[in-house]
């Protein structure tokens, strides 16, 4: 009776194999490149790979896991102190939540009888205000730390896109698909699981279909029935 059930599942298997293969390490790179030259530029890394990562694997924690080992030694590096990295990275990850496809969003319309693409459009205006406001804190934070700046490497951020090209259409394949009236929600959520498949199992082989995909399925489906429950 509740088919958009499914994609709760669908896309927090997708983020699983996101969060298990190379992308947690592709992704921070490409955000490096591209925004690590701003003030505050490794914070600004860390809320948009977070909040990237958690709107797909639907928990914060998941993200914590995945993007936390990378980016937490890069913020103590560059001189920002335990707490405010630990902070930051925990809470970069529940911002997320308030993008589409937030797990937690498809939930609660379920149960509201609410629309969920108007509450997907919804999250996009808070969430982007909130990330503003995680900027200029980050930017006067690393102002008053005295962080020097790295410059732009042109051909750092051509070789992080090159890197990067199978995994960064996802999002707007997700989106133009569900708002364009092409996709459900729900097919939406299969269409991510084959393309994250595909791309990690063939294209990149960060992952193997028999040796690794059981385990991975068995992880996620244990945060699903939490999330359920």
């Amino acid at each position: 009776s509740q088919p958009t059930l499914i994609a709760i599942p669908l896309f927090t298997f997708a983020g699983f194999l996101m969060a298990e293969s190379g992308t947690p390490k592709r992704l921070t790179r490409l955000t490096h490149a591209f925004l690590g030259g701003l003030p505050g530029g490794t914070p600004l890394v860390t809320l948009v790979a977070c909040a990237f990562f958690t709107a797909f694997t639907g928990a914060s924690g998941v993200t914590i896991i995945a993007l936390g080992g990378l980016l937490y030694p890069m913020l103590l590096q560059e001189r920002y102190s335990k707490q405010y990295s630990l902070g930051l990275i925990t809470a970069s990850g529940s911002l997320g939540l308030l993008f589409p496809p937030s797990l937690p969003l498809i939930l609660y319309g379920l149960i509201a009888q609410v629309n969920i693409d108007q509450l997907f459009l919804a999250g996009v205006i808070p969430g982007i205000f909130l990330i503003l406001i995680f900027v200029a804190y980050s930017s006067i934070t690393g102002y008053r730390l005295k962080i020097p700046l790295s410059k732009f490497d042109p051909e750092e951020a051509v070789s992080a896109l090159k890197e990067s090209r199978w995994e960064i259409p996802l999002p707007f394949l997700v989106l133009v698909g569900i708002y364009s009236g092409w996709i459900t929600v729900t097919e939406a959520a299969a269409v991510t699981v084959v393309y994250i498949l595909f791309v990690e199992a063939f294209l990149y082989r960060d992952i193997h279909i028999i040796r690794d995909v059981p385990g991975i399925m068995k992880k996620s489906m244990i945060l699903v029935g939490s999330i359920l429950i």
